[in-house]
């Protein structure tokens, strides 16, 4: 019977994201874009096309 060495503390398909950082004019186009799509949404499905 073979063993794997797994460490039982770490979830499966887990990232490092500490490595990920966004300069603050692509954090600001994204927020703005998320914003627009969800005004977008709410004028062509009303409000039951925005989960809370």
């Amino acid at each position: 019977m073979s063993t794997r060495d797994e460490n039982p503390t770490v979830p499966a398909g887990a990232t490092v994201a500490a490595a990920r950082h966004r300069s603050p004019l692509s954090t600001a186009f994204r927020n703005v874009g998320i914003a627009l799509d969800t005004a977008a949404r709410v004028i062509f499905l009303g409000r039951d096309g925005v989960r809370y």
